[in-house]
């Protein structure tokens, strides 16, 4: 791993820069892929092609640009994981606009919040998001056209999606053509931070961030070729959108859940013979302990990538053994990052971390606290994980102040994550720095005591916070999920993390 001032700078090779835009890569990708099936609704086994996604977003940008919308202007998706989800995404990106994905299980504070962000011209929602939608809509003074994303609701005023596009002729989709924008400065995406210092910011992804995804991730494992892949983790939530955008640029054929329910998750691996589960850690805890699991035959996946926060080596193990598979990795980043900017490589993985750098990205670790500084920790020397490259975000949409909080005058950016690297440049997440618990004066990490509990046996699932506390300023605090069965009770949980040579004994 090559290095200068303790600055690790990502090796391997790149796909030659691209030099279209998103629409007009979109645009030539779905034409290739044709008839192929894209996307199935496991619940209703109902199949999407990628021929379909071309035909309809084509003319639903056509109706959306006689409508009068132009480039930068916003759009938003507010739904949960269906077919639909990526139609009005490729429409924008096809003219030029801005999608804009939502959660649609957002409280009315935080959807009139994420609405007042972005301002959309347009709202694309189901019927999950339809009561939060009409609740807050007379506040929108904007006054933004509403459409459902599927039809066969007569009780809602708003008209569908597909209603409002069926005047549209094939011959004036088949004419479309992607908007010409800036490729380095064009905003083609904003998505909703995860709001760990308050209510959600609005990220701003450029052309040239998800084409440079797609120059370091497309020519690597991330996504196996004609392989069957699973998406389950919401399209509103930037590693699953990013993915759902690379799935239809390179042709996967993905499961889509709209939901998680335990059998029907186990079920619908097996019977579609799924290959490839983009995980979260939660998922992974489900995956090593519940006793559902050992009765589905999961011989099908190949390939487990877990994001979005740190896994336990202890857990990776335990899925690693149970599902019979070598391949269990871990990536890291951030909405701010496009993507991961550290994941376990193709050739060679440690249990328990996430990764190198990832191609054309550098990365530095500095002293906890600090901002403006060019020292550069050296390995296994715990602090702030900094990144700069052409994955990083442009900024937050009209928030010029929280931008500068987080990237600095040299293009770094702070992700308030606490980490370090070991003699071969593979990184370690120890915490987040606003998370740490402060005890008689020491930094105690929460994910270390989550780690630890969920090693216990009968504790299904674990989370840890920080209670204050007159004496020693915070206590840890342990919520646990008992297994099933199990008779474990507060004391056994003391006695076991005690046991278990913690730092700090509580």
């Amino acid at each position: 791993m090559p290095q200068q001032s303790n600055i690790l700078r990502g090796e391997g090779e790149l796909l030659p820069e691209l030099k279209i835009s998103m629409g007009q890569l979109l645009l030539m990708q779905l034409t290739t892929h044709g008839t192929r099936v894209a996307h199935i609704n496991p619940h209703t086994g109902k199949e999407q092609t990628f021929q379909h996604i071309l035909d309809t977003s084509r003319r639903l940008a056509v109706y959306l640009q006689r409508e009068g919308l132009k480039a930068n202007d916003t759009i938003a998706v507010c739904s949960e994981n269906n077919l639909e989800f990526c139609i009005p995404v490729c429409a924008a990106f096809y003219l030029g606009a801005i999608a804009c994905p939502l959660n649609p299980l957002y409280s009315e504070r935080e959807l009139k919040h994420a609405l007042f962000i972005s301002k959309p011209k347009y709202i694309f929602i189901s019927m999950i998001s339809f009561n939060g939608m009409r609740k807050v809509f007379r506040e929108l003074h904007w006054s933004p056209k509403i459409l459902m994303l599927t039809d066969g609701s007569n009780n809602v005023s708003w008209a569908s999606m597909y209603k409002v596009i069926s005047n549209v002729s094939n011959n004036d989709a088949n004419a479309l053509q992607a908007a010409p924008v800036n490729l380095d400065d064009h905003v083609t995406a904003i998505l909703c931070s995860s709001g760990t210092t308050g209510l959600p910011k609005g990220v701003m992804l450029t052309d040239k961030n998800i084409t440079t995804v797609i120059s370091i991730f497309m020519n690597t494992n991330t996504i196996p070729e004609n392989a069957v892949s699973l998406s389950l983790l919401p399209f509103f939530h930037a590693y699953s959108f990013v993915l759902m955008v690379l799935g239809l640029l390179k042709g996967n054929c993905s499961v889509v859940f709209s939901r998680f329910e335990e059998k029907l998750f186990l079920q619908y691996i097996e019977k579609y013979r799924i290959e490839y589960l983009p995980v979260v850690p939660s998922l992974m805890v489900f995956l090593a302990k519940h006793p559902l699991v050992d009765k589905y035959d999961l011989s099908c996946v190949k390939t487990i990538w877990s994001g979005a926060a740190p896994l336990s080596k202890e857990i990776q193990q335990a899925v690693a053994k149970r599902l019979n598979i070598t391949s269990v990795k871990q990536g890291y980043g951030l909405t701010e990052t496009t993507l991961a900017v550290l994941r376990s490589p193709d050739e060679k993985e440690k249990l328990g971390s996430v990764g190198v750098i990832v191609s054309g990205m550098s990365a530095k670790v500095i002293p906890i606290g600090e901002y403006e500084t060019d020292e550069a920790l050296g390995p296994n020397c715990e602090g702030e994980l900094c990144f700069k490259g052409d994955l990083i975000m442009k900024g937050y949409y009209n928030d010029e102040k929280s931008t500068r909080a987080i990237i600095d005058k040299d293009g770094w950016l702070h992700t308030g994550d606490v980490g370090y690297y070991d003699e071969d440049g593979y990184f370690f997440i120890v915490d987040r720095i606003k998370e740490l618990i402060k005890y008689k004066g020491y930094q105690v990490p929460p994910a270390e005591l989550e780690a630890i509990l969920l090693t216990c046996p009968g504790i299904q699932d674990a989370a840890v916070i920080g209670i204050p506390n007159d004496k020693t300023g915070e206590l840890p605090m342990a919520f646990v999920v008992k297994e099933e069965n199990s008779n474990i009770c507060e004391k056994d949980i003391i006695q076991y993390v005690n046991g278990k040579n913690f730092q700090y004994h509580i």
